[in-house]
């Protein structure tokens, strides 16, 4: 689990930018711990594709997500990544119901269970 730090000052927004791509099921979410709002509010998430304005099947794009400082004091969140290999049950809205390792097929050997990423942020506002 990576800690990144970022500091603010009061009404102050900032974005974090992560790559994304549908097509192959990669998503992130903000998860809990979710900031809190007297420290920090999340205004919003926005998807813009590598492509351009075409859309174009197998296309990965970068998704950015907004917060503004709200108030002075330190809060935390997460953002959790999640690819076809570590998350089931989930789409570009909807997190998965589960945060364990996706189910993946038998095949005699044991398979690879790995964890969706999650990244935690420590802001500071003052």
């Amino acid at each position: 689990m990576k800690d990144t730090s970022v500091t603010a000052e009061p009404g102050e927004r900032f974005t974090l930018t992560v790559g994304q791509n549908a097509s192959t099921r990669e998503y992130w979410y903000l998860v809990a711990p979710e900031p809190d709002p007297s420290v920090l509010v999340s205004r919003g998430q926005d998807y813009a594709s590598n492509s351009g304005g075409e859309p174009m099947p197998g296309a990965g794009g970068r998704l950015t997500f907004t917060f503004e400082a709200t108030g002075e004091g330190t809060t935390r969140f997460t953002l959790l990544h999640c690819t076809f290999t570590t998350c089931q049950g989930n789409d570009s809205t909807r997190p998965p119901a589960t945060t364990g390792p996706a189910a993946g097929p038998t095949t005699g050997a044991a398979p690879s269970a790995r964890a969706p990423e999650r990244i935690t942020y420590t802001v500071t506002v003052g």
